[in-house]
């Protein structure tokens, strides 16, 4: 019990409210950002091909609107983030913002460049500019493959895994708060309301089912490199943080393969919509818990690569959002 409540005072002083309130608005703009591009070239640009569907105005025309909408939310949130952490470097380091920014170096420069054409590509996505859709689309490219320039490979697996979760997870928010929302808001008949919600979620389908395969290999990949000895698991605050993370995780995988194997089929029909969206709004839910959960997990230090378990918690994991950070 001494050891339980010596590791949780551990914990306690690197987590406070402000900072896991940062981290989760950082996940909640990657979720924005990069499911607004999901939806976007994986759900809409395949149903305008496939139907024919291309008069400004209709209903796809109107969810794409509000898709870009919601990207240049996720694009402010990023601006939000970004300025909050280099404020909180410059306090710290008692230097100016700029001089923050310059200590970045080239890094940092490509960083703002990114977040400023997510907003401006995102505010003339949701004013029906398709080629808007484009520049986001290869800048958010960019932006995940940031690391690739230092040559070190595992570089790479926390900003895929971001990607992952908001491709997936951040594209179904798009698509029920978006897509389901504005076609049974529509002016279109309920068989068309049916039709067009059974379409946007079977070309969902494919996307999230990468995304999450995708997802669960960073996943394991991310907690083996944190953890690096099982027995962090229950005997790390990490590792306390990382369970209730797997257990919310579980759920939410289970609420996925409920509506992809028995709500999915059932499509077609404006009843089986409203039941689908029911369905997804609770698979968020548990996701938005997961978040919150994350940003936690994020904010409290990893165990260390050597040493016995009570000494291991002096590194410490980078925050998922780093890329706003650093």
């Amino acid at each position: 019990m001494i050891q339980y409540a010596l590791l949780l005072q551990e914990a306690e002083a690197h987590v406070t409210l402000g900072k896991m309130a940062l981290e989760y608005v950082g996940f909640l703009s990657y979720f924005a950002v990069y499911g607004a591009l999901g939806f976007h070239f994986q759900v809409l640009k395949t149903l305008r091909r496939e139907s024919g569907i291309r008069v400004a105005g209709s209903a796809v025309d109107r969810v794409d609107r509000r898709a870009g909408t919601i990207g240049f939310v996720g694009s402010l949130l990023m601006v939000l983030t970004l300025v909050a952490g280099l404020s909180e470097r410059a306090s710290a380091k008692g230097i100016s913002m700029m001089d923050v920014v310059s200590a970045g170096g080239e890094r940092q420069i490509f960083q703002i460049v990114c977040i400023a054409i997510f907003v401006i590509s995102f505010a003339l996505a949701a004013q029906r500019m398709q080629a808007a859709w484009l520049a986001a689309c290869v800048t958010a490219a960019a932006f995940a493959l940031r690391n690739i320039v230092t040559g070190r490979w595992f570089s790479l697996v926390n900003p895929l895994h971001e990607v992952a979760a908001s491709l997936w997870l951040g594209t179904l928010t798009v698509l029920v708060f978006a897509g389901l929302t504005s076609v049974r808001r529509g002016t279109t008949s309920r068989n068309e309301r049916g039709r067009l919600v059974a379409e946007m979620v079977s070309r969902f389908s494919p996307l999230a089912l990468s995304a999450a395969a995708l997802l669960g290999i960073t996943g394991v990949t991310t907690a083996w490199r944190h953890l690096k000895h099982l027995d962090s698991l229950w005997t790390t605050p990490y590792g306390y943080a990382l369970d209730v993370k797997l257990c919310v995780v579980l759920i939410v995988v289970s609420l996925g393969a409920w509506n992809w194997r028995r709500m999915k089929p059932r499509l077609g029909g404006e009843e089986a919509a409203i039941a689908i969206r029911r369905s997804a709004t609770a698979e968020l839910s548990f996701a938005a818990v997961v978040l919150a959960v994350t940003s936690l997990l994020v904010s409290v230090p990893s165990p260390g690569p050597s040493g016995p378990p009570g000494a291991r918690g002096a590194s410490k994991t980078a925050s998922a959002p780093e890329v706003l950070k650093k």
